[in-house]
């Protein structure tokens, strides 16, 4: 999932929402041609993971009132979205769960990411090869918060270890310079980013998936109650759009790069453009959904959130209002 998370790493690449308010009761606004305006967060830093939602937005594949917005560094990531100046924005959906339990009310409309994009991250050399050797040893991770907490608590739960078989360390987004400086012995991070930005660095990296099947969701497209409610054809567009761009975006990593260019500067710079053409492949290999067509690229299934509300209320990371599949999905395409 794309957020604060990310706003350290790969050549600035770098990982509980407010209660909405009152219903507007004028007409939803629109743009200067007669479309319904709307508006996209990207969480923090642009970089190249964003890359499908700005080819949608070269491509023209977005109505002429959409337009796309970075967060600030210390926006919450949903914060926007609760106050109504962003009408979609890309979270993981383990994260909007968890905020609608604490009182929001987000509605996931699509998919973004088909495959979990958290993972332990050990040196290449390490005497580490399975989840279950980590007992004892020191992990890396940002906070007890995020998708970065529900990927490492999963990976705990498939070695059969506990939270006090391990040396938990809260070091921020820190976490490459931790892994290079040997101050953990393992990290928690994501494949497309950290695993990339680390080998660019020199250190090779062995990658431990959390789970053989994760029951979590990560990065999709979130939208809250209010907005669907003002602006559901216009968002179902915007998610139809977004995914021709993923689609794109999967086939063909050299125009992914280059219509970053205007969000990130220096992918002009044929060497950052290298580098970022990697993180592009490795993202792509989370949007496409294994020995599926293209055409399920975005969609999200009714199944997969039940499991992931399932194993997050297993976790006890909800707060007290309940959360169900019914209220949260709501699949646009």
């Amino acid at each position: 999932m794309i957020s604060r998370r990310q706003a350290v790493g790969l050549f600035g690449l770098a990982a509980g929402g407010v209660a909405l308010g009152a219903c507007s009761s004028g007409t939803a606004s629109k743009s200067k041609s007669g479309a319904q305006a709307l508006t996209i967060g990207l969480t923090y830093t642009p970089n190249i993971q964003f890359a499908p939602f700005y080819l949608a937005q070269a491509n023209k594949q977005y109505a002429d009132g959409v337009k796309l917005r970075h967060h600030g560094a210390q926006e919450g990531l949903f914060d926007a979205l609760s106050a109504g100046s962003e009408d979609l924005v890309i979270a993981g959906a383990d994260e909007a769960a968890v905020a609608c339990s604490n009182g929001s009310n987000l509605v996931v409309v699509g998919g973004y990411y088909h495959s979990y994009a958290v993972c332990i991250m050990v040196p290449a050399n390490s005497s580490i090869t399975s989840l279950e050797q980590l007992r004892g040893k020191k992990i890396g991770t940002p906070g007890t918060y995020g998708e970065n907490w529900f990927g490492l608590l999963l990976a705990l739960r498939s070695a059969g270890l506990s939270q006090s078989d391990v040396n938990i360390m809260s070091i921020g987004y820190t976490q490459q310079a931790a892994l290079m400086s040997g101050k953990v012995d393992a990290i928690v991070g994501y494949s497309n980013n950290d695993a990339v930005a680390l080998e660019e660095s020199g250190m090779k990296v062995r990658k431990l998936a959390v789970a053989t099947n994760p029951p979590l969701i990560g990065a999709s497209l979130v939208t809250s109650a209010k907005a669907l409610a003002a602006k559901r054809e216009a968002l179902k567009a915007a998610v139809a759009a977004s995914v021709k761009g993923m689609q794109t975006f999967v086939s063909d990593p050299d125009a992914a790069v280059k219509a970053a260019v205007k969000y990130v500067p220096d992918l002009a710079d044929a060497k950052q453009a290298a580098k970022a053409r990697k993180v592009a492949v490795a993202t792509a290999e989370l949007i496409k959904p294994s020995g599926l067509g293209a055409d399920q690229i975005g969609k999200i299934g009714a199944s997969e959130v039940e499991a992931m509300l399932k194993f997050l209320s297993e976790l006890k990371v909800f707060g007290s209002k309940p959360v169900t599949r019914e209220k949260l999905l709501d699949a646009l395409i």
